[in-house]
C-alpha cells in the first residue's frame, strides 16, 4: 500500500515517513505502513486521491504525536518565520520527486475537504484556493510570493493533523507543486 515518501528538509526533519493508501481511510489510523496493528497508525493519503499525486488537491493525514513524531512538528508552521525559513517539502513516488512550496498553515474545521469542494469545477477550485491563501483572522500564515502563481491547474497537497483537545478542528499545512522530476 506504500505510494510514496514524505520528507522535509532541513526542518522539521523529523517528518520523514512512508505514505500509504488504501480504499478505507480508517485502516491506517491504527496500523503501521507494514500493516501491523499499532495505535499510532501511519501517514496516509486520502482514499479518494490518486496515488500519483496528480489531483488538484491531495490530502495526507498523520497523527499529532506528543513525542514529536509523525505530524506533530507541523504546528511549527504557526510561526511565520519558521515556514519562511523552511518553505518546501518533498514527496518521492516510485517515478518522481515532487517539490511543494508551503503556501499556508492554519487551523481549519473538520469538514472533509474533498466532499466540501468540487475539484472538477473552476468556481469551487478558486473558492478552495481563496480559503488557503487569503489571510483572515483564522488564517494568519499565507505566503504572498509564490514560486509558481496558483492557477486552476495547480496541484495542492494538504497535510492534515489533529489539534490537541479540539475534536472539531484540524491543523493544515498546504503546499503547491512547484517542481516534478522524473527518476531515471
Amino acid at each position: 500500500d506504500t505510494v510514496g515518501w514524505i520528507r522535509f528538509y532541513p526542518e522539521p526533519s523529523i517528518i520523514n515517513y512512508p505514505i500509504v493508501q488504501t480504499t478505507d481511510n480508517e485502516k491506517y489510523l491504527h496500523k503501521t505502513f507494514s500493516e501491523n496493528d499499532n495505535t499510532l497508525g501511519t501517514i496516509f493519503l486520502n482514499a479518494d486521491n490518486n496515488a500519483n499525486f496528480n489531483d488538484r488537491n491531495s490530502i495526507i493525514y498523520g497523527h499529532r504525536m506528543k513525542d514529536g513524531s509523525m505530524f506533530r512538528k507541523l504546528d511549527e508552521y504557526k510561526d511565520k518565520s519558521f515556514w519562511e525559513a523552511n518553505p518546501y517539502f518533498y514527496i518521492y513516488t516510485p517515478k518522481r520527486k515532487l517539490t511543494y512550496q508551503v503556501i499556508s498553515a492554519f487551523k481549519y474545521d473538520n469538514r472533509h475537504i474533498l466532499n466540501s469542494f468540487d475539484f472538477n469545477k473552476e468556481a469551487s477550485i478558486k473558492e478552495w484556493q481563496d480559503t488557503i491563501t487569503n489571510p483572515t483572522s483564522s488564517l494568519k500564515n499565507a505566503r504572498k510570493n509564490l514560486d509558481v502563481p496558483l492557477s486552476i491547474n495547480s496541484k495542492i497537497v494538504v497535510l492534515s493533523t489533529c489539534i490537541t483537545n479540539q475534536r472539531n478542528n484540524r491543523y493544515l499545512v498546504c503546499g503547491e507543486l512547484v517542481l516534478s522530476l522524473i527518476h531515471i
